[in-house]
């Protein structure tokens, strides 16, 4: 599978077989994730790898549950924002990492959800409580994998009325 098919055949996928993931699958994720750019490659992106049980213990704290307890592995995907001097380059540092994720997931036959962590009132409290972040780290979103339990068609063309020239057009 090309890069490019990988992109397209991504989907959100929320629900998850049982068949497990290695433990050196979810490495290659991380490696994935490392790879990806970082403004003034000052690098404030770190990555906590949960297990099922890591993952039932956050299931246990959020409305969205049902991902947490059928994935076979989460990678929360945070930033350290200490003594960070790129400005907010680290948010999309970390975003950069998530998806890379999810594209590789995706070539590696895996399905993959990006839970949304970052200013959501709902899930920012439980997840910093769960993953014990000190005040300075930030957590953008958490990357959940497994064999996806469902097929959804893939991406198609751009739809042209969100595609511009020159400048923005109404």
């Amino acid at each position: 599978m090309t890069a490019t098919e990988a992109i397209m055949k991504r989907r959100s996928i929320r629900k998850f077989t049982g068949e497990p993931v290695s433990r050196e699958t979810a490495m290659k994720l991380i490696d994935a994730a490392a790879a990806a750019p970082s403004a003034m490659n000052l690098r404030p992106v770190r990555f906590i790898l949960m297990d099922k049980q890591d993952m039932a213990k956050l299931a246990a704290t959020v409305e969205q549950k049902a991902p947490f307890e059928q994935g076979q592995w989460a990678i929360a995907i945070c930033a350290d924002t200490r003594g960070y001097t790129g400005g907010t380059g680290w948010i999309e540092d970390a975003s950069a990492a998530l998806e890379n994720i999810l594209i590789a997931a995706t070539e590696l036959g895996l399905g993959s959800l990006w839970y949304g962590v970052y200013r959501r009132a709902a899930k920012e409290p439980q997840v910093r409580a769960a993953l014990n972040l000190p005040e300075g780290a930030e957590c953008t979103g958490i990357a959940v994998i497994g064999h996806p339990a469902e097929e959804k068609e893939e991406h198609g063309q751009a739809d042209a009325k969100f595609v511009f020239e020159s400048a923005w057009k109404e």
